[in-house]
């Protein structure tokens, strides 16, 4: 609250002193039945009518103190219309009875507060006014000097309360204006909004739902200056438990709230078509949970600040998948792949390729075994290709590279060395016919020194230059070897 009520500035104490002049022994008395002078043992004076003995009529009454009272009195007691000016400098002025103020009666208390209303026994009770020294007002029921029932209190800043009061503090139905324009309509306790209340700022701001000691507390609703909406419960002020949350541009939250954050299980949808349903914590995705992507694409697994950690499955629009572990939303680690045409690959990743050990394997047949490097064959491995050709050896960048062995199927086997998908460097190849090479080959050909060996016996040995002898060295046997083209053609190099 902005403002606290005042309380009403009577002293109960003052208000009641129910000074009776009865009994107490005159030690002067002048006239009878007419205006007297009389002193009294306890220094008290009075000067007015009497009967009886007894003031009676209109009179002043002075005590040593300062207590003055000038009014009416019957049999001794003040009763009817009178002033009374109280030791604190209160002055009082209205009807009395019994000695105390009773009935239609106005207090003015020494710093400028003056209040006026009803009095029952020297006490505020029924409708009244009281004007304060700070410029306050109330307006409204009282009982046993308090403010009790309905009233209206505004402060000089502009601060009103309209509503119950009970026992001098706001509790039950009240409306508030505050000095900025706010309102509040709802349930009060205490000098507190606790309840079921409505709070709207004038920037666009509401809050309708429960309170507690001043706060929101409980089940609302709240909406928000730029169009959001919340419905669910809050904890002073903040969300925290099941709500929903309805934003401007169409995006929802429904689930667990904590400390203002999304928090514990829930679901979020967004205009876009990106979806999100399963753990938070603090506003993140955090734990497990399903993530759909607004291109149809969707995650199934674990979750780190928002991105996909540890274990996790996703299948692409395209139809492509992997399964497999995740690191701060890359592919990481073991896991496997699947392309739109069947493809698959089982093993390492790093930074979303393949690296490490790894299988990949193709609907036509095609396998690869081996080392990955950055998505390319790299390292020691074996490809099986779908005519049976068969490749076991060293890969870089995608191509046999360095010392491997090749078999193709009714034509030959290589072994040797390789540079960039060619049979390059010193190796030995068998052809079908039985016939063997062993030498120096470049580019898929016979070139340098090299021995041919035939399924007779006979050989053939000397420089070779594009996958023939050279002119200077002895001539051939006549029957050749097979088709020297199956040296020189180039690996198999893909899938």
């Amino acid at each position: 609250m902005t403002s606290t009520a005042r309380s009403t500035g009577i002293s109960a104490l003052a208000l009641a002193i129910g000074i009776t002049l009865t009994g107490m022994v005159p030690s002067l008395a002048q006239g009878t039945g007419q205006i007297v002078t009389q002193q009294f043992s306890n220094g008290g004076i009075y000067e007015g009518t009497m009967k009886g003995g007894k003031p009676h009529g209109e009179g002043r009454f002075t005590l040593p103190n300062g207590y003055e009272y000038d009014g009416a009195w019957v049999d001794g007691e003040r009763s009817g219309q009178g002033v009374a000016k109280f030791v604190d400098g209160s002055v009082y002025e209205g009807a009395f009875q019994n000695g105390k103020p009773d009935g239609q009666g106005q207090i003015a208390l020494l710093d400028g507060s003056v209040i006026s209303g009803s009095w029952i026994d020297g006490k505020l009770d029924g409708e009244g006014t009281a004007t304060y020294a700070d410029g306050s007002i109330y307006e409204g029921d009282f009982q046993d000097n308090k403010r009790h029932g309905q009233g209206i209190w505004t402060s000089a800043d502009g601060y009103i309360y309209e509503g119950a009061w009970d026992n001098g503090v706001r509790s039950g139905e009240a409306k508030i204006t505050y000095p900025d324009g706010s309102v509040y309509e709802g349930e009060m306790l205490a000098d507190q909004r606790n309840g079921q209340g409505k709070l709207t700022i004038p920037d666009g701001f509401s809050y309708d739902g429960a309170w507690v000691s001043d706060q929101m507390s409980g089940f609302g609703t709240v909406n928000y200056v730029n169009g959001d909406v919340y419905e669910g419960t809050l904890v002073t002020g903040k969300r925290d438990g099941n709500g929903k949350m309805t934003y401007a541009n169409g995006d929802i939250y429904e689930g667990t709230f904590k400390n203002d954050h999304r928090h514990g299980q829930g679901k979020f949808t967004g205009a876009d078509g990106y979806s999100y349903e399963g753990a938070w914590a603090d506003g993140v995705h955090q734990g497990e949970g399903m993530l759909t992507y607004p291109d149809g694409s969707t995650y199934t697994g674990m979750f780190e600040a928002n991105l996909p950690h540890g274990q996790g499955r996703i299948e692409y629009a395209d139809g492509s998948s992997y399964e497999g572990n995740w690191a701060r939303g890359v592919i990481d680690g073991e896991g496997t792949s699947t392309r739109p045409d069947g493809t698959t690959y089982a093993g390492m990743f790093r930074n979303g390729q393949q690296h490490g050990q790894g299988k990949l394997t193709a609907p036509d047949g095609y396998t690869y075994e081996g080392g990955w490097r950055n998505g390319k064959r790299t390292g020691q491995g074996t490809a099986s290709y779908p005519n049976g050709t068969v490749y076991d050896g060293n890969f870089a960048e995608d191509l046999f590279n360095g010392q491997g062995t090749i078999t193709i199927p009714e034509q030959l086997t290589y072994a040797g060395n390789w540079v960039d998908g060619q049979i390059t460097g010193e190796g030995k190849a068998t052809y079908e016919n039985g016939a063997v090479y062993e030498g120096s080959f470049k580019e898929g050909k016979r070139h340098g020194q090299g021995t041919l060996s035939y399924a007779t016996g006979e050989s053939l040995s000397g420089i070779w230059k594009d996958g023939a002898i050279d002119e200077s060295a002895e001539s051939a046997p006549e029957e050749p070897v097979q088709d020297e083209e199956n040296v020189s053609e180039d690996a198999p190099a893909g899938e």
